[in-house]
């Protein structure tokens, strides 16, 4: 069962990203954010975007098939450069299911997602 992304809190719409096997150890993830939803994530938080914690949440979903923030969902965080539209993340085992958000994690521990991939 495949969950449906989480819908940002703005008014515009969020960015997407889309999740493929890059090898049997590797998932290349990619995602676009326009002009317009930049903005409005720097106005959320009052930081300027290229200081925000950007980072790629990769889940493994191969037990559960969807991610129930209940506090026992299996990630991985992978910080990112704001900067980038596609990253590389390793560590990952062919013939089990992922799922990745793009998100913000704060200094306090708090991850904002902005957006959720298929499942893979």
């Amino acid at each position: 069962m495949e969950t449906n992304p989480p819908r940002s809190s703005t008014d515009i719409d969020g960015p997407s990203i889309t999740i493929a096997w890059q090898d049997e150890h590797s998932i290349l993830a990619e995602w676009q954010m326009t002009k317009e939803f930049e903005q409005e994530v720097e106005r959320k938080f009052a930081i300027p975007f290229a200081e925000l914690p950007f980072v790629l949440r990769l889940f493994d979903v191969t037990d559960r098939n969807e991610i129930r923030n209940d506090g026992t969902d299996l990630y991985t965080d992978f910080d990112i450069n704001h900067r980038s539209s596609e990253w590389i993340l390793y560590g990952v085992t062919q013939g089990l299911r992922y799922c990745v958000d793009l998100g913000i994690r704060m200094v306090d521990g708090r991850f904002y997602s902005l957006s959720r991939s298929q499942l893979i």
